[in-house]
């Protein structure tokens, strides 16, 4: 290999290979890159080793090697090369990211920010692309270990490194943008505040954000806490700092200095209110978490225990085919029979009680018999703190031979507690009657849970004790800013209205923005945007950036919006396909099933009159036929795409896909015979704290799952009930 000794030397390090300590070794890379290229991985490693045993310097060897390793996820084999590599040279960028690479490994995540961020600062304007892969493994550690903003903020460096592509970034920021267990306030980095004009301390202030904006993280926060010490309670210094905790994955201390930033009163009410909602949300486990426990009793004769559970009129059993899913974890034996517990009496079966009216279930009791070397026992899981006395008196009333036990209190998700779900009575006769069924429970049910569960953020109390106390003002308004970044909850009528009014905190005023505005906004604002003033690229800006962040409720308000602006005088090809594109965006974030397919109707009638492509919209239609078991509708739209996009391999292969996505078919396109039960996620009680689980909704409707008229569950499952899988054609 001739090598230019005037080329930079491919270690990292930026020198030109004439004066780098890799110039008597750099000629074998390339018999190194063909064992590479031709997937010889393993003797690509032993060649590695050997130039490495006779050029110890070599440090290019060690930049390939520690590439490979990660490939191959060899963490130990990996610390060991980029241990040598520092020692050999200690500012190398490549070096620095195989060392956060390990850290990321290890869970030493604060180890991990530190060293990418070296490593940032030593590539200057040329950066590896390796660094880049590597950024994206800390933002999904990050991720992992709870700290939202700091994995965006690492996220969003591959994504917008010139020149790098990286579909895994692309998947992983969408996965992050459509959760909906994720608060809006945390699915944007908050900008930073200006510096007040003519201070003092301007020229410093400067000079801290030359350092943050040059990635010099650690410098930056230096100088930053030093004019913290010379303009104390400062927004612009504290916000820089925040910047700082962020970049570095500090979760402890992006809250406390955004907590300290909701108590500078110079700051806007509503961005102090933000600040402080954050905060608490970046340590929900000690500010939001609800405390509960598990309460156990032990007795003697378990058949006549579950005789006296289903006797209780705060009991319902469990049928079947629910228990067979329900999962504590995947060591314990499973139950032989568990009982939904219900907050107040459960009404008879044949009673006509209305969605409102249900009662809720508060816990999941599992009976377990002699299948261990335990007594028999229930175990009544994940009880809140607030209800323990009440569910302990229901054992006690059913089991009182029993020996009663509660266990730790431990934290649990908020948005568990306030979302509960329906004792029904009867299984509903249609999807159609399900989705009431759920609405009207839902809309009584979570504002009056939202207002009693107690958390820290009030000391120990609820919003509904706390609504008089005055020194409780700012927390009042941080609960509500919280409860309305959640979607779950906007999309209950009237609920959020019924908690602000109680916590005498006033409804955010509607805000007009300008067509470059909207595309940027803070997802939390969407929910509260007037349209009244923009155009229709700003609506459809609207639309996608609702859609991206899983903002189903405004993404089908705006996008409805823009169909009706633009459909009915579409006459140029970049209107007709805006149209469409609305259409779309309407269909794939409709409330409900039979909206989305009135709405799918509409887009085939539009596109037919236009001649365009609507094929997209024909396979979200059969998806939501599918879902609401609409026979006859199914067998219209795929006759649709076959007569249409029969002879297109793409369409059809997508068809085929989705088909197998929904169980309906096998891989090799034969119909299943015997249809299993429905996917859908395991009842898991237990008091281990896990992000909130996200509400039943989907920007793609295949996530949804199937309307199984056997088990109304399907759909909307509030009870975990399974069911044979019914698919249109399969009577």
């Amino acid at each position: 290999m001739s090598v230019d000794s005037y080329a930079i030397c491919p270690c990292g390090n930026g020198k030109k290979i004439k004066f780098c300590k890799c110039k008597d070794s750099v000629s074998q890379m390339e018999k190194v890159l063909r064992m590479v290229e031709g997937g010889q991985v393993v003797p690509a490693l032993d060649r590695l080793k050997s130039i490495l045993e006779e050029h110890p310097d070599a440090a290019w060897a060690l930049a390939i090697r520690g590439r490979l390793l990660l490939g191959l996820q060899e963490f130990d084999s990996l610390a060991e090369n980029a241990e040598r590599f520092i020692r050999l040279q200690p500012s190398n960028p490549l070096a620095l990211t195989q060392r956060a690479a390990v850290s990321v490994a290890k869970g030493e995540m604060q180890t991990a920010t530190d060293s990418l961020l070296e490593a940032l600062n030593e590539s200057g304007q040329s950066v590896d692309a390796f660094v880049m892969d590597v950024a994206l493994l800390v933002a999904m550690g990050l991720a992992q270990s709870g700290s939202v903003l700091s994995a965006r903020q690492f996220a969003f460096l591959p994504l917008g490194a010139s020149g790098f592509e990286s579909d895994e970034a692309s998947g992983f920021m969408e996965s992050l943008d459509q959760s909906q267990a994720i608060n809006l306030l945390l699915k944007h980095i908050p900008e930073l505040i200006d510096c007040p004009d003519g201070v003092e301390w301007q020229e410093r202030y400067d000079e801290a954000m030359s350092l943050l904006s040059s990635n010099k993280i650690l410098l930056a926060q230096d100088k930053f806490e030093s004019l913290r010490r010379t303009a104390p309670g400062q927004a612009a210094v504290l916000s820089g700092l925040f910047c700082c905790a962020i970049w570095r994955g500090d979760i402890d201390r992006q809250s406390d200095i955004a907590r300290q930033l909701s108590e500078v009163e110079d700051l806007d009410l509503l961005e102090r209110q933000r600040y402080g909602a954050i905060a608490a949300l970046l340590k929900e486990r000690d500010v939001l978490a609800v405390q509960a426990a598990n309460i156990r009793v032990e007795f003697k004769d378990v058949e006549q225990a579950e005789m006296a559970l289903a006797a209780s009129n705060r009991c319902k059993q469990m049928e079947a085919a629910q228990l067979s899913r329900l999962r504590i974890d995947e060591e314990s034996v499973p139950p032989r029979s568990a009982f939904f517990i219900a907050d107040r009496e459960i009404p008879a079966d044949d009673a006509d009680v209305s969605g409102a009216d249900l009662p809720a279930t508060v816990s999941i009791a599992c009976v377990y018999g002699r299948q261990t070397d335990q007594e028999p026992h229930v175990i009544a899981y994940d009880v809140a703190a607030d209800r323990i006395d009440d569910i302990k008196t229901v054992l006690s009333d059913a089991l009182p031979e029993g020996q009663l036990e509660v266990g730790e209190q431990l934290p649990t998700p908020l948005m568990s507690n306030l979302d509960p779900r329906p004792v029904r009575l009867r299984d509903p006769q249609s999807l159609a009657e399900l989705t009431t069924l759920n609405r009207e429970f839902t809309v009584a049910a979570m504002p009056q849970r939202a207002l009693a569960v107690q958390i820290n953020l009030f000391g120990g109390r609820s919003l509904s004790d706390v609504v008089d106390d005055e020194s409780m003002a700012l927390q009042r308004a941080i609960y509500v800013r919280i409860l309305e970044g959640y979607e779950r909850l906007q999309t209950i009528e009237g609920g959020l209205d019924r908690i602000r009014e109680v916590a005498k905190v006033d409804a955010l005023p509607p805000l007009k923005v300008t067509a470059e505005q909207a595309g940027r906004l803070c997802p939390a604002d969407y929910f509260r945007v007037d349209t009244s003033e923009l155009d229709t690229m700003g609506i459809y800006y609207l639309a996608a950036a609702t859609r991206q962040i899983g903002a189903r409720l405004e993404s089908y308000r705006f996008a409805t919006e823009l169909v009706e602006k633009v459909a009915p005088t579409a006459s140029t090809d970049d209107e007709k396909q805006m149209a469409l594109q609305g259409y779309l965006m309407a269909i794939s974030s409709a409330p409900e099933p039979a909206i989305g397919i009135s709405t799918a109707n509409q887009a085939v009638a539009f596109a037919k009159l236009h001649q365009l492509n609507y094929s997209p919209v024909l396979m979200m239609q059969m998806e939501l036929c599918l879902m609401t078991a609409d026979q006859e509708g199914f067998r219209s739209t795929i006759m649709e795409i076959e007569q249409n996009y029969g002879n297109d391999p793409a369409v059809m292969a997508r068809v085929q896909q989705i088909l197998v996505q929904l169980g309906v078919i096998r891989p090799d396109g034969s119909m299943r015979g015997a249809p299993g039960g429905a996917p859908a996620g395991p009842v898991a009680p237990g008091n281990d704290f896990v992000p909130a689980p996200a509400p039943q909704q989907a920007a793609n409707p295949a996530s949804e799952g199937l309307w199984t008229p056997d088990s109304p569950g399907g759909g909307d499952s509030s009870e975990g009930g399974g069911g044979k899988l019914w698919v249109p054609g399969m009577d």
